[in-house]
């Protein structure tokens, strides 16, 4: 039997946070204080006498009460609020015979545990992404002990970040105050702007730009940042790029008096070719050469686009004035951007005041080899500087006026740098006010005699040997070759073989670079089924005929009829091979 008794704590009882409830054996409630009919939402006169379990309806908390034994820590979840509950029996006798239900709320507290680990996760990945980061970063809390020492300041100064962190500055360090930048920004609260540092890490020596910012949150001080950036292969390629500048080219008599002016070594006349498509390449370079207009020239690889671009330059009326030639993807960015357009002391460590490149060809032309290396958005300022004809240094306000006539290559075709992300649209037009397309060498197989009789001729005398040709076979593949290099791999294949050659007066197989050998290996076996046997007897035409026959019925076999296959095969277009086909109709 449950005795109702006066509580001589009822003040106590009812402010008390925690809710409170007494049950007797059954689970009834017979009394409830203030916070617990606040947690149900009802008064208490509505809930004394009904089953806690119709208020609790947590299956656990009823076996818990079942056991009849007191419960510690039960977890209770009632709608979105979370509950830690004790169930104490209480003693017979004094009409307190029943338990007594307590209940925490602790939803604050877990969203508050959420919320920690939340950010525990947020600071751990931030931790991850400063890691991965260029810049070293050691942070000091404001009694000078490292809270952060990423990856890179640990390779910067050759020390595990784990060793650091959580010790003081002087402990890792032999500094003080005077002589840490980040103990120095901790008491003055001044920022220590980039300061360029010099010293040997394991024999090596690593310059650093470092820049040290007192921390504050609010008006109280929280600590010390500092951030270095290793700029050591920056300032070497720096000074070197400073060196090669400054140095004049070599004079030497076999070159004209023009050449050694304006840095150029070929004309038109060096262009060595027979075929109709490079006469009418040449033309268009010729007619462009009269005028001023920037040149867009589109080859391959080893096609010769160089030697186009300093030929239109020695026919044109800059042709006494500098001729000068820059990669654009042989220098990062940083760099370049200061070679073209030149800097001033103090726009970078190191910087001096030096005209670019668009200065130094003033009244000249200006090459600017794989212009789709450089970033799009350097070629957005070399787009304003085309249009302004004015440049401005790295570092200077000043706008200093141009007169340079400019020659971009490229060896893609610029629709699909467009398309790739790789070219502007605005600066291809910009650049292509006239377009040379300089074909491969697989596309004029017809200059492949001419060329080798001339790459013979230029490399044998000083090689000191006496070779008349090469052998018919050699030929044979050489004509049939896709030649990947172009130009420049056949001239580096037949200088190859003629440092091989000792009495021979003839380039033979064995005479090739191992590559081609191999090559022309797989490729004798593919055409030791020829039908037709090629006689190397009358003239040359005569002769480039025979085997251009020879070719196309063999591939048209290969491809059993199938002439796009055919003319993939050969290496032409598929318009250029039915042309070839009618006028060999006795081919099909």
């Amino acid at each position: 039997m449950f005795i109702t008794t006066t509580l001589p704590l009822t003040e106590v009882w009812n402010t008390s946070f925690d809710g409170m409830v007494l049950l007797n054996e059954f689970g009834e409630i017979k009394s409830l204080n203030r916070s617990a009919s606040r947690l149900f939402s009802s008064s208490p006169s509505s809930l004394v006498g009904i089953s806690i379990f119709e208020v609790i309806p947590s299956e656990e908390f009823q076996k818990a009460f079942q056991s009849g034994k007191d419960q510690t820590g039960l977890s209770i979840s009632l709608g979105t609020q979370h509950f830690i509950s004790n169930l104490t029996s209480l003693p017979a006798g004094r009409g307190l015979e029943g338990y007594l239900l307590t209940l925490k709320n602790i939803t604050h507290i877990q969203q508050l545990q959420q919320q920690l680990q939340q950010m525990n996760e947020t600071r751990q990945l931030y931790d991850i992404i400063l890691d991965h980061i260029e810049e070293g970063i050691c942070m000091v809390d404001q009694q000078g002990k490292v809270i952060f020492y990423n990856r890179k300041m640990g390779e910067i100064h050759t020390l595990e970040p784990e060793a650091v962190r959580d010790k003081r500055v002087e402990d890792v360090w032999s500094v003080d105050e005077g002589t840490s930048t980040l103990l120095t920004a901790l008491k003055t609260g001044r920022t220590l702007n980039q300061r360029e540092t010099h010293f040997i890490t394991n024999g090596k020596a690593v310059t650093t730009l470092t820049r040290t910012i007192p921390l504050t949150l609010g008006t109280k001080k929280a600590g010390a940042l500092e951030i270095s950036k290793d700029i050591t292969e920056q300032k070497q390629l720096t000074e070197t790029i400073h060196l090669l500048q400054n140095q004049h080219p070599q004079d030497t008599s076999s070159v004209s008096q023009t050449t050694r002016q304006n840095n150029t070594r070929f004309s038109f006349e060096h262009i060595i070719y027979t075929s109709a498509i490079m006469k009418q390449t040449i033309e268009q370079a010729r007619r462009a050469a009269r005028s001023n207009s920037s040149v867009l020239i589109v080859g391959e690889t080893g096609t010769g686009k160089e030697l186009f671009a300093q030929s239109i330059h020695n026919e044109s009326p800059r042709k006494h004035s500098p001729f000068i030639a820059q990669n654009c993807a042989a220098l990062p960015e940083s760099l370049l951007e200061g070679i073209l357009f030149g800097t001033t002391v103090g726009s970078f460590t190191g910087a001096v005041n030096k005209a670019g490149l668009f200065e130094q060809a003033h009244g000249g032309t200006l090459l600017l080899d794989e212009i789709n290396s450089m970033s799009i958005d350097l070629q957005a300022k070399l787009l304003r500087v085309l249009q302004e004809k004015e440049v401005q240094r790295l570092g200077s306000s000043k706008l200093i006026n141009i007169d340079v006539r400019v020659i971009a290559s490229m060896n893609e075709d610029p629709l699909e740098a467009i398309q790739n992300n790789k070219l502007r649209e605005d600066l291809y037009y910009r650049l292509g006010v006239v377009n040379l397309i300089i074909s491969p060498l697989r596309r004029r197989k017809e200059d492949i005699p001419i060329l080798i009789d001339y790459f013979i001729n230029k490399h044998a005398s000083s090689l000191g040997v006496q070779v008349t040709g090469i052998d018919e076979d050699v030929l044979l593949f050489f004509m049939n070759y896709h030649w990947p290099g172009n130009v420049r791999q056949l001239e580096h294949t037949i200088e190859g073989a003629l440092n091989l050659i000792y009495e021979e007066t003839h380039i033979t197989a064995e005479h090739l670079p191992p590559a081609i050998k191999s090559k022309m290996m797989q490729h004798a076996q593919q055409t030791a089924s020829f039908d037709i046997p090629l006689l190397y007897t009358g003239n040359m035409p005569e002769q480039v005929e025979k085997l251009e026959r020879a070719m196309i019925q063999q591939a048209l076999k290969q491809a059993k009829g199938n002439i796009t296959k055919a003319s993939e095969q050969l290496g032409i277009s598929r318009q250029n091979l039915n042309y070839k086909l009618r006028k060999y109709h006795s081919l099909i």
